[in-house]
């Protein structure tokens, strides 16, 4: 599936934002990951627009290149004054700071109206569920044709990629990640660097997460 015009214009992280939007529920999924998604999403973004590259497995800035985009160029400032790190560590960083920023853009796009609510999620309406409906229908066609994975941009494989890695549930199901289980692996690795690097930080959370729950449950009996 080509992109269209309309999809172009947004951010590889505002397309995945907008896929993790439950439109029914007007609700965002998977809030847990997002921040680590969205932040793997800049970085694809960036090295996809020659911005980043790797050196010795590390992320490292290309000269003084910047997009136009204030959140891209913000997170490549970043990376340039910080000191070098690995690919898992730059998916760590800023998640909270790159959720809030994707979101506001979107809203001021006039994509999403929120509703900012104190003791439930907010609600999360959005206004062009065509542009979504097309992502989806991108994301369908990425995970499930016969394609070879080495003919869809690195672009499109990191927004099948991601949307698998966070398992946003928006766009597919836990049956069909056992069944494309091989055809993600190799999108992911299409993706680039940022691709495994997120799958290796999801993993690392969902390890911490079930290490603290022991904790507490341990000293709960005790």
């Amino acid at each position: 599936m080509e992109r269209t015009d309309s999809n172009s214009q947004l951010t590889l992280p505002e397309e995945l934002y907008l896929l993790a939007c439950d439109m029914e529920t007007e609700k965002l999924t998977k809030r847990d990951v997002m921040g680590n998604v969205l932040r793997a999403a800049v970085l694809v973004e960036l090295t996809d627009r020659g911005c980043l590259t790797d050196d010795g497995g590390k992320a490292r800035p290309v000269g003084d290149r910047r997009t136009g985009d204030p959140l891209l160029d913000a997170a490549l400032r970043g990376i340039a004054e910080d000191k070098p790190r690995k690919w898992k560590a730059q998916v760590q960083l800023q998640r909270k700071h790159h959720f809030k920023t994707v979101e506001e853009q979107l809203e001021r796009a006039r994509l999403i109206a929120i509703e900012r609510r104190t003791w439930r999620y907010d609600r999360i309406v959005v206004k062009d569920q065509a542009l979504v409906k097309r992502l989806q229908a991108e994301v369908g066609e990425t995970l499930t044709s016969g394609r070879p994975v080495k003919d869809y941009s690195t672009r499109q494989a990191a927004l099948a990629a991601l949307a698998a890695a966070g398992q946003f549930p928006t766009v597919i199901s836990g049956k069909d990640q056992r069944k494309y289980k091989e055809r993600i692996k190799a999108l992911t690795e299409r993706a680039g660097e940022a691709g495994p690097a997120l799958k290796k930080a999801l993993n690392d959370m969902q390890v911490a997460t079930m290490i603290a729950v022991g904790a507490a449950i341990s000293a709960g009996s005790s």
